[in-house]
């Protein structure tokens, strides 16, 4: 893709970053986790950066939607839980389902609609696109 090396991502590279949101906020300014940068269709994201792209150019997301999308792209093709994603987006807080609903809803419009996350009823969300370390 694009020219780039790109290579199918294995989860316990972006397992790390997720383990740092879990830890909080603090936890974030570490640097010994992996700069690595992960990418699905136009998009990339650098978690260490806190920076989603799309197409090269930097897009504007909210902190919990950044922190929803590590998570989900963390487990590719599973289905997350409510429960656990609210517990590991915000572990520090007691999170409502109704935010957690706000706040995949702000993620979808940045990812330009529901192409990338989909609600499994009763169960959960999904990330369904096909995620590569980028080079």
């Amino acid at each position: 893709m694009n020219g780039r090396n790109h290579e199918q991502m294995p989860t316990e590279h972006l397992n790390s970053y997720v383990n740092m949101v879990e830890g909080g906020r603090e936890e974030r300014n570490r640097t010994d986790f992996v700069l690595e940068a992960f990418s699905f269709g136009p998009f990339r994201i650098l978690p260490h950066a806190r920076l989603l792209e799309y197409d090269g150019s930097p897009m504007p997301i909210s902190s919990r939607a950044f922190d929803l999308l590590c998570i989900l792209i963390s487990r590719p093709g599973q289905v997350v839980s409510k429960s656990e994603l609210m517990a590991k987006a915000r572990p520090d807080l007691t999170v409502e389902e109704s935010s957690l609903r706000f706040h995949v809803t702000m993620l979808r419009r940045a990812l330009g609609g529901e192409r990338y996350v989909v609600n499994v009823p009763g169960r959960g969300y999904c990330f369904v696109a096909s995620v590569d370390r980028a080079a």
